[in-house]
C-alpha cells in the first residue's frame, strides 16, 4: 500500500510540473461561413475568408481546436499566461479589422451561415488590422483562459474571426500550406 501511495505522489508532482511551459494546440476543423452563400460548406477550402459590408459580417472564419488542457496538466485558467493565434492573410481585397471571439463546442466541417453556432461576444481579442498580405498574430489568452474554464476534458471548443469595417481578408488554411497554417499557442505559468 505504501508503494501505491508513493507512486500516486510521484504522478501527481509529474502532473503538476508538466504544465510549465508551451503548448501548441492542433486544430480539427478549419472552415468559413457565408451569408451569401448561407447553405455552403467551405471546409475544404485553400482560403479562410472574414468579411463584412455596412457594418455587418457577411463572412466569418471558424476555428475548432482539439481541447487537450488535461492531459497537459491544465485544470485552472490562471494556469494560463498566454496565448496567440497567427494567421497569414493571403489576399486582401480591402484592409480592416478582424478580432476573434470565443465559442463553446467544436465546429464541424458541414458548418454554413444557416447552421452555425453563435459566439460569446464578451470573450474576444483585441483587434487586428490586416492591411496587407503577411503573417498576424491576435492575443487570445481569455479565449484561452475561457475554454479552460468552461471544460478542461473532452469538449472542444472553437475560435472565431469576425471582419469590421467593410473589409474582406483571406487567411491560408492548412489545405492550402503547411509552412503558413493556422497556429494557436500558449504559454502556462510554473
Amino acid at each position: 500500500m505504501r508503494y501505491l501511495y508513493a507512486l500516486m505522489g510521484m504522478l501527481l508532482l509529474l502532473a503538476a510540473t508538466a504544465t510549465a511551459g508551451s503548448f501548441k494546440a492542433e486544430m480539427d476543423v478549419e472552415t468559413y461561413v457565408d451569408a451569401n452563400n448561407s447553405s455552403q460548406s467551405f471546409a475544404d477550402s485553400d482560403l479562410l475568408w472574414a468579411a463584412s459590408q455596412n457594418g455587418n459580417s457577411t463572412k466569418q472564419v471558424y476555428l475548432s481546436v482539439i481541447n487537450m488542457f488535461g492531459s497537459q496538466g491544465i485544470f485552472k485558467p490562471e494556469q494560463i499566461a498566454s496565448a496567440t493565434l497567427t494567421l497569414h492573410a493571403a489576399q486582401v481585397d480591402k484592409p480592416g479589422k478582424i478580432t476573434a471571439y470565443y465559442l463553446h463546442g467544436e465546429t464541424l466541417d458541414t458548418a454554413t451561415w444557416d447552421d452555425k453556432m453563435d459566439y460569446s461576444a464578451d470573450v474576444s481579442s483585441s483587434s487586428v488590422n490586416v492591411d496587407k498580405e503577411g503573417s498576424y498574430t491576435w492575443d487570445i489568452t481569455p479565449i484561452v483562459k475561457k475554454a479552460v474554464e468552461t471544460c478542461t476534458e473532452g469538449c472542444g471548443y472553437s475560435v472565431v474571426l469576425v471582419a469590421e469595417d467593410n473589409s474582406s481578408v483571406a487567411f491560408a488554411s492548412s489545405e492550402a500550406s503547411k509552412e503558413n497554417m493556422p497556429t494557436l499557442e500558449y504559454f502556462t505559468e510554473e
